[in-house]
Order: C-alpha cells, then structure tokens, then sequence
C-alpha cells in the first residue's frame, strides 16, 4: 500500500532487510518523483545517483537537500542507507514494536502539520536513527498544493508545530517562535493543550537534548542567533510602513515597504549578532547594499571561518539611521523601493526602529 504513488519493483524488501538488521531503524525508500501530469516515473541507476536527505528550518518546514561529503564518504557503496536528518513521513516502515516504544504518534496533534519533524526529532533523540534506503525506491506524484482544504488552516499546523517545539528543541524553540508569531502566541497562552504524557516519555526514555540532535545530526544547520541584538519588523517613521522582503524573493531582488502587519513572515528581520540585518526564515537573506542599491542576498557570513563584508554590514544609530559603514550610506524609504541614500538625520525617511 503506498499513498499516491507507486512501487517499483523490489521496494519493500531492502525496507524489511535494514530493520531485521537494525530494529531501530526507520527507513524511508528513495521517493524519486512521477510527473504530475504525464504520470512519468524517473528510473533509478545503479551507477549512482545524486541522492538527496531530509533536512528542516527554523520555521520548521521539512525540505531536501543534497548529501554533505562525509555522508557521501561514510557511504561504502549504492547500497548503503543514507541517515538522514529529518524524513518526509509519509512513506517509512517501522518495526511495529519499536514504533510503539518509541512513542508512537502524538494523539493530541490535529490533522495534519509538523508530525514528520516532531518523529525526526524524537527518533533521532530518544536512540534510534532516519534512513534512506536507496535500493527501495517509490515514485511520488507531488502536487503543487494539497488536494485537502483545513477548516482553522495554519492554526492547526501552528498548534502541531508547538507541541513538538515544547517538548523536543529545548531553549532552541524561541528561534521558531521569533519567526511564527501565531505559535509564539499560543506557547504564551498555553493553548496548544497537553503535553505532560509526551514530557514523561522523552524523560522515561532518557532522550537527549536538542543541541545534541544539532550537533551531532545536523551539524550543517545554519544556526541563527540564540539571542539577536534586535528582531521583529523594522518600521520606517516616514513611510510608516514596514520592510518587506515581497513575495518570493529568495535573494537577489529589491525589497518593497508594505502595511505592517505584525506576522513575521515576510516582514521578520534580526539585527544579528555580526551587525547583519538578516531576513532568515527559510534561507539566510542578508540586506546587502552596493553602490546606491539594496537588495536581499545570501547572507556573506556562513558560521565557520567566514566573515560579513562592507556590503552587508549595518550600524543601527542612537538618531535611528540604519548606516553601512562601509559605503558610508542609509537605508531609505524615499523611493519605491528601500534603497540607500546619502545619511540625513532630519529625513523622516531614513528613520527606523525595531517593532
């Protein structure tokens, strides 16, 4: 039985194998995609393909990516499983016993939304590990949007998503809260109902703590400031209206100024530690100013070693400039679109604060 898709021959075998070999194993097969609409099914290759793992952000959305080298090098050959950290959760086996030991599914969370992360998380913590199995391979018609309508929509994912935020990421639950006001909301009121019996399993079973899961499972994730100098929207006094990243901008497009709307989302933005003014919810956007224009890009500073150059670095002033030194300019809300503009301390728009 296997959802909307379709099994290509010899897919549950290799699943059954790892799992008599390892009962703690939860393994996902390789999820290849069928076109939507010529239902045509990509074939697997022996000689290899580039695989992808299950990874996650802060805004705690599930998402691909490719395998990191020391993940392809622990790889002895095709065959080997490729631990990944998160899983898409729809098509995974399970040794029953252990599923149950594991604890199952949370029966408090609603419909559908962040089940898949709140596993990932939970298996991973309490012992057990994710794995792809490359030999098992399942075609999957991914939709564009979900054929299901939600009554209460984003509350119930955001109710899901704070549940396993308050039982699984420790204090690294405020990074996800500062990106989703509705879940921050709902954590304050406590209205996201119980979750004492999940507490007393992770407990029971002696998990570990999230920063161990980042550690040492997803050591790639790009960890953004516990504590930022200062987050929110940043509001301009002569517009009074709010930075705004715009629809679909993953990086190397203006920004707009649009009605605050007090939601972060495409609004959210964290003065950062390293004197970026990162927008950084799904990828790590940095406001990157070069000779009079702005625009969102990559952020420059990537942890490690690397650094942040004169284009993304800001100095927020006492009179409320936002100023780069390093081009000796301001952020301005005087054109269509916020740009820079020689620093002028009486311009009302050149005026901003953190709301």
């Amino acid at each position: 039985p296997c959802g909307c898709g379709e099994c290509y021959q010899g897919w549950l075998e290799p699943l059954l194998a790892r799992i008599a070999e390892n009962y703690t194993a939860v393994v996902s097969p390789d999820i290849t995609t069928i076109d939507l609409n010529t239902f045509e099914f990509m074939k697997p290759s022996p000689y290899g393909q580039n695989h992808n793992r299950g990874n996650f952000d802060w805004s705690l959305a599930f998402g691909w990516e490719s395998l990191p080298d020391h993940e392809r090098r622990r790889r002895r050959d095709e065959t080997y499983p490729i631990k990944t950290p998160t899983f898409a959760g729809g098509l995974f086996s399970i040794s029953k016993d252990y599923f149950y030991q594991i604890g199952s599914y949370d029966e408090e969370m609603e419909i559908w939304g962040g089940e898949n992360i709140e596993m990932s998380f939970r298996v991973w913590q309490c012992g057990g590990q994710l794995e792809i199995i490359p030999c098992s391979i399942v075609g999957h018609v991914f939709r564009t949007k979900s054929p299901h309508t939600f009554p209460k929509g984003t509350q119930v994912i955001a109710r899901n998503q704070v549940r396993l935020a308050e039982v699984w990421m420790d204090e690294y639950k405020e990074i996800f809260y500062r990106r989703n006001q509705q879940a921050a909301q709902m954590s304050k009121d406590r209205t996201f109902g119980d979750i004492s019996k999940r507490l007393e399993f992770r407990t029971r079973l002696q998990c570990k703590s999230f920063s161990w899961y980042l550690k040492n499972i997803y050591p790639e994730a790009f960890m953004p400031d516990l504590n930022p100098l200062r987050f929110g929207s940043v509001k301009n006094v002569g517009r009074d209206s709010c930075l705004d990243a715009g629809e679909n901008n993953e990086g190397g497009k203006e920004l707009i100024m649009y009605p605050c709307h007090g939601q972060g989302g495409n609004q959210y933005f964290e003065y950062s530690t390293h004197y970026e003014i990162r927008h950084n919810i799904q990828k790590e956007l940095c406001l990157h100013g070069s000779d009079g224009s702005l625009k969102l890009e990559l952020c420059q500073y990537k942890g490690g070693g690397s650094g942040v150059g004169e284009e993304q670095k800001w100095e927020l002033k006492d009179n409320q400039l936002f100023y780069m030194p390093g081009l000796n300019l301001c952020l301005t809300a005087r054109l269509v679109h916020p740009s820079l503009a020689t620093c002028n301390p009486s311009d009302r728009y050149q005026l901003w604060f953190f709301v």
